[in-house]
């Protein structure tokens, strides 16, 4: 009932034909529980990773390796688990050049940060 019972878009009803309402506190839970296999592929693999709900970060050594990884995982999402990937909020790079939840790393005479 939850699912379907709507959303208020700028104080006017929307019905909600499928997902989660955006920013609801259904939609991290479901997606932890969903992507949990997730997780454990990546386990399986040996990657490092981190994950929080449906945004995930995956380090590997090299520009080369990020691609293969991503093009992979893209993959099995898609195939596996059926979960369609965003193409505009999928990238390879450096994990301090790029933010993750709003937040980014950094290096300095001090070390990390």
């Amino acid at each position: 009932k939850f699912l379907t019972s709507g959303v208020l878009d700028h104080g006017l009803f929307a019905k909600s034909e499928k997902g989660t309402p955006q920013g609801g506190p259904l939609s991290p839970l479901l997606a932890n529980i969903y992507l949990n296999e997730l997780d454990k592929e990546l386990t399986r693999r040996g990657h490092h990773f981190v994950r929080y709900a449906d945004d995930c970060n995956i380090y590997v050594k090299s520009q080369r390796a990020g691609e293969r990884v991503m093009r992979s995982i893209i993959q099995f999402l898609e195939k596996r688990l059926k979960v369609k990937v965003n193409p505009d909020k999928t990238k390879v790079g450096s994990p301090l050049r790029l933010k993750f939840l709003g937040f980014s790393l950094g290096v300095d005479h001090n070390g990390a940060y």
